[in-house]
């Protein structure tokens, strides 16, 4: 028997690398990759009404490339 493994990679809510789940938000309809405890946080929240304020897009410094060039 084997089950499915859920995917790994970064928390759309808290940036951490964890498994993810899918969660469409109730309020705009988008699909976002959450962890187990940011899913768990979103979904309670929508479910009281409430709206989830979500994070800005996380940016990353990109590595110098020497000459400037990818």
């Amino acid at each position: 028997m084997s089950n499915t493994v859920p995917p790994v990679g970064r928390c759309r809510f808290c940036a951490h690398d964890r498994a993810l789940t899918a969660h469409r938000s109730r309020l705009d309809g988008l699909l976002r990759l959450l962890c187990t405890p940011c899913w768990s946080a979103v979904t309670l929240t929508e479910e009281r009404g409430d709206n989830v304020t979500w994070p800005s897009g996380h940016t990353e410094e990109a590595a110098q490339v020497e000459g400037g060039l990818w």
